[in-house]
């Protein structure tokens, strides 16, 4: 007997766009069958997901999860109405007060979590208190010590190089980064709004696996060249296995920019909130990952990409992939059960421009390890 049955369900081949209907069983946490409609499959709590898409638990890579230490932090636990299962604080804490973050923010919260250490000590504090970048402050041996204390949960390292932070720093603390990345055998993710150089030579610095985030921003030195085309360094980074993520966030997504790079192929390899206190389920701009993802369907992203970006992807950089991002039998039963509701929907950037689509995906039932958490009925 199964603890679960959604029946009817649609489900989306991530990789030919094509759509099948499927009961899908869930037993002791796991994907117990994937099996056509009313293949009969023994259930306890019986799910109607007629005219419902059923997908991997959303992943969303780029969040501020460190309530009790930043203001930028929120709980983790307020995810699970996005549909979200698994979720990546993106650098909020650095080795000084990541002990903190582990303890406050991420032990004991229901979705599956895992974090970006910053090479920044102090992290990302939030208030217009800039992390500091000198080489004085960095410490290759501390960040060490603290992967090793918390296996498993730190992923990679973050840095951001605006220009208010890094000042006449310029890219030297992305260099430092990439050289304790390597050292430490991790992915460095780096924030790229408002930065001191040109983005294609930021761009060229990095290396497979790195994460360059905010790709889409509008402040200071963009993607797109004086000609608003997109560097060609970018595409030769997303060439060699640089990922490419959205990072929406308040104020680094900008539709202008957004529509030149994907009108030229310049598609996010990871689609992602950069959620906060100040922007989940508040703010027009962003709001949650599925409105993200629903945002990027507007712009003529394939809908199977745009699940890829959100699932497949994302697990495989943290190493999850063989348990998360696909329902396949024996996979973690994480599950987000959304409508795609049709009509007029309105989107804003970080600038108010406005633009209008017509599809939204709603969760309507996050299901986390085989058990329902959020249920918007």
């Amino acid at each position: 007997m199964n603890d679960l049955l959604i029946c009817n369900v649609k489900l989306l081949d991530t990789q030919t766009d094509g759509e099948r209907l499927a009961d899908v069983a869930v037993k002791n946490g796991r994907i117990a069958s994937v099996c056509p409609p009313s293949c009969k499959a023994a259930g306890g709590q019986v799910i109607n997901g007629e005219g419902l898409y059923l997908f991997p638990g959303f992943i969303d890579f780029h969040t501020h999860l460190f309530a009790h230490g930043s203001t930028f932090g929120m709980d983790a636990d307020r995810l699970l109405s996005a549909g979200v299962t698994c979720a990546v604080d993106m650098g909020s804490a650095g080795w000084v007060n990541y002990p903190a973050l582990y303890r406050c923010d991420l032990e004991g919260k229901r979705p599956r979590l895992f974090g970006y250490l910053n090479v920044s000590p102090i992290g990302q504090p939030g208030k217009g208190i800039n992390e500091p970048l000198n080489d004085e402050v960095l410490d290759l041996e501390r960040i060490k010590e603290r992967i090793l204390e918390y296996p498993g949960m730190i992923t990679g390292l973050k840095v951001r190089i605006s220009r208010p932070i890094v000042r006449e720093l310029g890219l030297k603390p992305l260099e430092r980064a990439l050289e304790f990345g390597e050292a430490l055998g991790l992915p460095v993710c780096v924030h790229t709004t408002d930065p001191p150089r040109s983005a294609g030579e930021t761009a060229a610095l990095l290396r497979p696996g790195d994460v360059y985030s905010h790709m889409y921003h509008g402040k200071g030195n963009t993607i797109l060249d004086e000609q608003g085309n997109v560097q060609k360094e970018l595409f030769k980074a997303q060439e060699r296995g640089v990922l490419m993520e959205v990072g929406n966030g308040r104020v680094n997504f900008d539709f202008p920019v957004a529509e030149r790079a994907v009108s030229q192929g310049l598609w996010p390899d990871i689609i992602s909130s950069d959620a906060t206190p100040a922007t989940f389920h508040k703010e027009p701009a962003m709001w949650d990952l599925p409105r993200v993802m629903s945002k990027f369907l507007m712009l003529g992203m394939p809908f199977s990409r745009v699940i890829r970006a959100v699932s497949e992807t994302p697990a495989k950089r943290l190493g999850i992939e063989k348990e998360n991002g696909r329902i396949r039998e024996g996979c973690r039963a994480d599950l987000t059960l959304c409508r795609l509701k049709e009509g007029e929907i309105r989107f804003w950037d970080c600038a108010g421009n406005e633009r209008v689509g017509n599809r939204e995906i709603l969760p309507v039932m996050t299901i986390l390890n085989g058990e329902i958490v959020y249920r918007n009925d």
